[in-house]
């Protein structure tokens, strides 16, 4: 039921955000013959996880159609992170009450911001860190005793999500040592600290504020800041309460969390080299954002809302109805639950569906750099609709970019040709596709004179180069 009703508040989108690399990465792994010219702008994730791998062979063994397998996967994900959440709370709470009230509160607060990490407790679609926090909360659980487990959890999530794993292995280690600041050295990786870094991959990494600590705005530092002080004086709570668990919890994501945004500006500051820039040291705060919402919620459980419905009541359904309205602001032209097999609402998305219907498969298209930034785009990958090639954009292919350095010079070469996007004339795409052999370009309405659009909606228009 907790399930249901998180995605009734979140909202589920199909292809939006990191599903623009995720989704023409399993396609391409299904159908091999796709994306003829840009796939290592998305294929190259496979090198660390086996998530592409693993929706993939599911929709090979089980011949269910891929908007339903990943309906499913983002349905299993956020069970598994609630049932999580409520092996915690049980270990930290004996009244039911209280493990209800931390689990619902997290399910309530899914999209919540991560201070300025660019990331939501739990996305509003397919994600491999979904499994991947499920799995660290498991093992969150399991290390409390130190059982084997721990570390086939921890492998698990690994195979999901290597460097969110990376945090949360250190939040897990830093639960189970008996001294944990003494010996928190250890965890440490070799990485080196002055990797160079080419002037490119310089270049689309200024861009990029949230991995840089001391470019973050003070309300940013606060949610950074606010949840340790909070568990701090959850601890004293739990001291006084005679709560050894919750005690330990609280002092021991303290610790972890702080040693990790140290560790996080000293490496990003001081050592300012492709190496640590790339794993996003900051993210450590995930982790701590779930323990801190479900700790907020049980001890509200404990001694506030206890078993009286109207408390209840009167604290979930404004806030759900708050986290509601801020999701349908951020996806205002699209449904707020996309089921599979539905139609969409969002006229870019639209277009990129009849593109992939009526354009030849080998055909390499061209759009404005920062497409999914523009007011009604909802932030929708065009390859994973469209299933064609597209030339390097400014919105999500820097994200690739950031990861994968040697990419930066063709991501450069093939986002300044669409640099001047908006004033772009028959002669520039004329241009495109001698130099890019470009033959397909989405515009925005009233399009460009010259070209032949055989299809326009309210928003774009797919035109063809002659």
């Amino acid at each position: 039921m907790l399930t249901a009703a998180a995605v009734l508040v979140s909202g589920y989108h199909y292809g939006v955000e990191d599903m623009a690399v995720y989704l023409p990465a399993i396609k391409k792994l299904i159908h091999p013959e796709l994306y003829p010219f840009d796939a290592n702008f998305f294929l190259l994730y496979i090198r660390v996880t086996l998530f592409h791998q693993a929706v993939a062979g599911i929709v090979r063994t089980t011949h269910l159609p891929l908007p339903w397998v990943a309906l499913l996967w983002h349905l299993t994900s956020i069970f598994l992170v609630l049932l999580g959440c409520l092996r915690l709370s049980r270990r930290c709470f004996a009244e039911p009450a209280a493990n209800w009230a931390g689990v619902t509160l997290v399910a309530a607060l899914f999209t919540l911001p991560v201070a300025g990490t660019a990331l939501f407790i739990v996305d509003q679609h397919m994600h491999p860190r979904t499994l991947a926090t499920a799995f660290l909360l498991f093992a969150m659980v399991d290390v409390l005793e130190w059982r084997p487990i721990t570390l086939v959890w921890i492998f698990l999530a690994g195979l999901c999500h290597p460097t969110m794993t990376l945090y949360g292995t250190f939040h897990v280690a830093i639960l189970g040592l008996a001294r944990p600041i003494a010996q928190s050295a250890i965890l440490f990786p070799a990485i080196p600290f002055s990797a160079p870094a080419n002037p490119i991959w310089r270049q689309v990494m200024s861009h990029r504020d949230f991995q840089y600590p001391f470019r973050w705005a003070w309300y940013e530092w606060l949610g950074a800041v606010g949840p340790l002080a909070f568990l701090a004086y959850f601890a004293s709570l739990a001291r006084r309460e005679g709560l050894a668990v919750l005690e330990r919890i609280c002092l021991r994501m303290v610790i972890s969390t702080t040693l990790g945004i140290l560790g996080a500006v000293i490496l990003t500051e001081g050592f300012q080299s492709q190496t640590w820039a790339r794993v996003e040291p900051m993210r450590v705060l995930h982790l701590t954002y779930v323990v801190f919402a479900l700790i907020s919620g049980g001890l509200l459980g404990k001694y506030v809302l206890r078993e009286n419905w109207l408390r209840w009541a009167a604290l979930f359904l404004p806030l759900s109805l708050t986290m509601f309205y801020f999701q349908r602001v951020e996806f205002p032209s699209s449904r707020h639950i996309e089921f599979p097999g539905a139609p969409s609402t969002n006229p870019w998305v639209q277009s990129f569906i009849w593109a992939s219907n009526n354009t030849p498969r080998n055909a390499l298209f061209a759009l404005d750099p920062k497409y999914m930034d523009r007011p009604g785009e909802d932030f929708y990958g065009f390859r994973g609709f469209a299933e064609r090639s597209a030339l390097a954009d400014n919105s999500k292919d820097t994200s690739v970019v950031e990861v994968f350095p040697e990419l930066a010079w063709q991501w450069k070469l093939e986002n300044d040709a669409t640099a001047n996007w908006a004033h772009f004339t028959a002669a520039d795409f004329e241009r495109l596709k001698s130099k890019y052999h470009v033959t397909w370009v989405i515009l925005e309405s009233p399009g460009a004179p010259g070209l032949n659009c055989p299809y326009k909606n309210s928003a774009v228009q797919v035109c063809q180069i002659p």
